[in-house]
């Protein structure tokens, strides 16, 4: 059995939608943003409206202010010790991805962030895409407000070049207020 999903995707330029839950797809400028941000020590709320403004649309200034009162946690494959120690303290948020080679010239991954009981305030998830050297090639996130759980589409990311691949996973929710991470195996292209 096949089992298809219809996911609204949603550039920064593009958010129309009066829905809640938000999916975009990073364009080639909010991965340099990406990029250039990663491990610095800004807030959830300064990543978000440098790199995701459009996951900003309709959300109320009560979420914007705690965004911008908490620190930006860093997955990162060089500090598997962090992400552990993360996942230990943020027993009741899941954030898992997925990555898996179907060809030589695609890749397919995906993030998901799940509450183990309740709906938060706001909930989101992005799944970076990263080579060997840790730079972040592509990315996907999701964001819904009232709801336990958000997975981002299932990207295609076609004709990468020959090397190894990854993902990280970052999630986090607004009241009540967690982060998590989660990080993949590595795949070899071709």
């Amino acid at each position: 059995m096949i089992g298809i999903a219809i996911v609204p995707v949603v550039s920064a330029a593009d958010v129309g939608s009066s829905s809640s839950y938000r999916v975009s797809n990073a364009t080639p400028e909010q991965l340099e943003k990406i990029n250039a941000l990663w491990g610095t020590d800004i807030t959830i709320g300064d990543y978000m409206e440098q790199v995701h403004p459009e996951h900003l649309v309709g959300v109320s200034d009560d979420v914007k202010k705690i965004m911008h009162e908490r620190k930006m946690i860093w997955p990162n494959v060089k500090n598997e010790t962090k992400i552990a120690q993360l996942s230990r303290l943020t027993a009741s948020l899941s954030v898992t991805c997925t990555i898996t080679k179907v060809s030589s010239s695609q890749i397919n991954y995906y993030g998901r962030s799940t509450l183990s009981s309740g709906q938060a305030v706001y909930i989101y998830n992005e799944a970076f895409l990263r080579n060997a050297a840790g730079t972040k090639v592509d990315s996907t996130s999701i964001s819904d407000q009232y709801a336990n759980s958000v997975t981002t589409q299932n990207k295609m990311y076609f004709w990468p070049a020959n090397g190894n691949y990854y993902v990280t996973s970052y999630g986090y929710t607004i009241s009540p207020d967690l982060d998590g991470a989660g990080q993949t195996g590595t795949i070899s292209i071709p």
